[in-house]
């Protein structure tokens, strides 16, 4: 469990984190749910290959989240219940929003269910996921942006992002087309040379075939 020390809290005058990439992902994840199951009930019955797809996006998405929410329950929340006693009950809420959102997810990950049921359960959960996000960004991304240290985010969204191992190049062109002109503008202009390089050169081109092929 992190514990909040001298380098993870933030001092007056030092530079806020850089929330940017953080908040796009969230972008992200409020675009896509929705248009997924706009996706099932747009595939014909017979289309096994194109349902295939889709169910491989959802996965490759719910894989995504469930990392963003461990690392939030393990490092960020945790850190922020030292720095900021008084943000605890809000940090309860988004833990509990957590687990009542896993139950959800376990039906979404079983691949071929029923077009209603799986097209019914992505509509439910981008609900549950907006009131999450409306919260976690009202209450608690104020108080990151306060109370934790720049060189503590950056440590810790570095961390982040390998975690996500196979995932990544996908996630970052993902990221990356969520986030708007500004917000993708300072990712470039901040972001490691190394992965701006295989964004453009390959990531960008495979994250826009498969959505092609996902969203049509």
């Amino acid at each position: 469990m992190t514990t909040a020390t001298n380098t993870s809290r933030r001092r007056r005058g030092e530079p806020a984190p850089d929330l940017v990439t953080f908040l796009a992902f969230h972008a992200g994840l409020r675009r896509d749910f929705l248009r997924l199951a706009d996706a099932v009930d747009r595939c014909p019955p017979g289309d096994t290959l194109r349902r295939a797809l889709i169910d491989e996006h959802t996965a490759f998405m719910l894989r995504g989240l469930h990392h963003h929410h461990t690392c939030e329950d393990n490092d960020i929340w945790p850190l922020l219940r030292g720095l900021v006693p008084e943000a605890r009950p809000v940090l309860d809420r988004l833990e509990a929003d957590h687990q009542e959102m896993d139950a959800v997810v376990e039906r979404l990950a079983i691949a071929g269910r029923p077009a209603r049921k799986q097209a019914d359960d992505l509509r439910r959960f981008d609900g549950m996921l907006k009131a999450h996000l409306d919260l976690e960004e009202s209450e608690v991304v104020p108080l990151i942006a306060e109370h934790v240290s720049a060189a503590w985010w950056e440590k810790s969204s570095k961390v982040s992002t390998r975690g996500h191992g196979r995932d990544l190049p996908m996630i970052v062109a993902w990221t990356v087309d969520a986030a708007g002109p500004e917000a993708r503008e300072h990712i470039f202009r901040t972001g490691p040379l190394v992965l701006r390089l295989f964004y453009r050169l390959s990531w960008r081109h495979a994250y826009e075939h498969r959505a092609a092929q996902v969203f049509g």
